[in-house]
């Protein structure tokens, strides 16, 4: 045996001594690795709503957007809790997110409905449960249309799947979604879409109408992923005078929300009148009301609009029409009594028109319950009762 060389008995403290000094090594590695970890800077993570405030480029802002919204909702089966807490951020955050919830979530809702390989059958698994008419009626629209070829082998019976929504309208708006399935499965081209739509029957026909030409205006203004057919009419005025008479405020009530200048806001009775000169009958309601429609986002001001003086009966019927109830989803019931009792302003048939109409689409938002809750309390209980009863009919002007 060699001298020096460890014998039997050696081993077991040789081999603890290489032990040793490779944890020494490994530990070493470790305190290395932590330091550089330490003076690197963390890699980014997914953009916040608040990031995405910060870009200046509007287009990347908008894929911003549309990008940390799926993300929040890319873990959840149903999203109608993400979707309220979505809905709270973007109004905090105000100005583009806060207007443009519904249009991006359109987007949003078209890829969610991608990566949850939602189908026909299970849409109603995924729509939200909620009557809210931003961000969670825009994410229902764009999950209806990403399964159109389903919708539309479905036929006319689709809106069977509709009816099975919780409300009157949440009803609506999958209504509404049928037509925008119906126009991106044809090209953006509006007379087949209108020929799906009117194929539903006449309760549902100028609510999927209305969907149709959203999403027609849409395309005009190259929004929501949408390319502008060739040759499309870009006047309303040119297009709504074309139409048939059921769909003609259909046609007019989304012309100037996708497509007025930014920034715009109609402000006053000389507002509508301007926008709305040279129009009669039909075309003119359908005006009027769209105008009112992109007016101040607070029902009561719009109310005081719609009472100007300088404002026609028709004309500030019309006005009413245009009156955005729906931003009342979700505030105190006051409010609703707030904005009806406002229709006191007119007189004759104009009154008893407003008490109609807003007891309507007061049921509409309530489901139902102003009937009952709301009407006892207004001057014209009886014509507000008349325009709750018939809720479940077609909206036409309403979004």
């Amino acid at each position: 045996m060699v001298r020096g060389a460890p014998g039997p008995r050696q081993r077991p403290v040789a081999r603890l001594a290489i032990a040793a000094v490779v944890a020494l090594i490994v530990i070493a590695a470790i305190v290395a690795a932590t330091r550089v970890r330490d003076s690197a800077p963390e890699p980014a993570g997914a953009a916040t709503l608040e990031d995405c405030a910060q870009i200046a480029d509007r287009a990347e802002m908008r894929d911003c957007y549309t990008a940390a919204m799926l993300d929040e909702l890319r873990p959840v089966r149903d999203p109608t809790a993400v979707l309220a807490r979505i809905d709270r951020d973007v109004n905090r955050i105000g100005e583009y997110p806060a207007a443009n919830c519904h249009t991006l979530m359109h987007t949003v809702g078209r890829r969610y409905a991608a990566l949850r390989d939602v189908t026909l059958p299970t849409l109603m698994d995924h729509l939200p449960r909620s009557n809210d008419p931003g961000c969670a009626a825009g994410f229902a629209h764009g999950m209806i249309t990403a399964i159109a070829p389903a919708v539309l082998r479905a036929g006319p019976g689709v809106d069977a799947v509709c009816s099975r929504a919780a409300t009157r309208f949440q009803r609506y708006s999958c209504t509404h979604g049928l037509g925008h399935a119906y126009m991106r499965f044809h090209a953006e081209a509006l007379e087949p879409a209108l020929k799906l739509c009117r194929a539903l029957g006449p309760t549902a026909a100028p609510d999927c109408a209305q969907g149709a030409y959203h999403d027609y205006w849409l395309a005009i203004a190259g929004a929501d992923e949408t390319t502008r057919p060739a040759g499309a009419t870009t006047d309303p005025r040119a297009l709504c005078e074309r139409q048939p008479s059921e769909f003609v405020r259909a046609c007019w009530y989304r012309a100037f929300i996708d497509t007025r200048p930014a920034g715009y806001q109609t402000q006053s009775a000389d507002d509508l009148l301007r926008t709305c000169a040279g129009t009669s009958g039909l075309q003119r309601a359908g005006c009027i009301t769209a105008a009112s429609v992109i007016g101040s986002p607070n029902p009561l001001r719009q109310m005081r609009v719609c009472a100007h003086a300088q404002l026609a009966a028709d004309d500030a019927l019309a006005c009413v029409r245009g009156v955005k109830v729906q931003n009342l989803v979700g505030t105190p019931a006051i409010n609703q009594l707030r904005v009806i009792d406002r229709c006191a302003w007119f007189s004759g048939r104009v009154a008893s028109g407003c008490y109609e109409w807003l007891g309507k689409v007061l049921a509409v938002i309530t489901d139902g319950r102003f009937a009952t809750s709301g009407c006892s309390q207004v001057a014209r209980p009886e014509s507000c009762r008349r325009g709750a009863r018939s809720f479940n009919g077609p909206l036409v002007t309403f979004s």
